[in-house]
C-alpha cells in the first residue's frame, strides 16, 4: 500500500505542484498515461474548486489549508478535505450549474460529503 498526503495553503498557486504530485502517486499505480492524465486532471479539478471559491469569498479565513491524500491499495482513491466555508456553491440564475459537473465527467466514482464545517471530495478509480 502507498498513501500520501499533502496539505497545502489556500493558494491557487499551489495547485499546479499537488497536480504534480497526484500524477507521481497515479504512476505507481502501474497504469497507462491515460490514467494518470485523468487523476491529475481531476486532483487539479477537485483542488481548483475548493481553492479557487475560497480566494472569492471574502468570509473566508485565509487560514484554512486544503488537504489531499491519495492511497494506492488494490483501487486508486484520493480525498480532498477543505474547510466548509471555501467552498464554491453553484451559480446562480436561469442557468445555474453544478460546480462539480466537470469532475463527476472524470472520475466515474465520485462523492462530496459535507460534515461538521468539512467538505471532502472522495474519488475513486477501480484496480485493473
Amino acid at each position: 500500500m502507498t498513501e500520501v498526503a499533502v496539505t497545502f495553503a489556500r493558494d491557487s498557486g499551489l495547485v499546479r505542484t499537488v497536480r504534480l504530485v497526484a500524477a507521481a502517486v497515479a504512476r505507481r499505480a502501474a497504469r497507462d498515461e491515460e490514467f494518470v492524465e485523468e487523476v491529475r486532471l481531476a486532483v487539479g479539478e477537485a483542488c481548483g474548486l475548493l481553492v479557487g471559491a475560497s480566494l472569492s469569498d471574502p468570509g473566508a479565513d485565509a487560514g484554512d489549508s486544503v488537504t489531499v491524500r491519495m492511497r494506492l491499495d488494490g483501487t486508486f482513491a484520493v480525498s480532498v478535505t477543505a474547510a466548509e466555508s471555501i467552498v464554491v456553491a453553484a451559480s446562480r440564475g436561469e442557468a445555474a450549474l453544478d460546480p462539480w459537473t466537470l469532475l463527476r465527467g472524470l472520475v466515474g466514482d465520485v462523492e462530496v460529503r459535507h460534515r461538521d464545517g468539512v467538505v471532502v471530495v472522495c474519488m475513486r478509480w477501480p484496480a485493473v
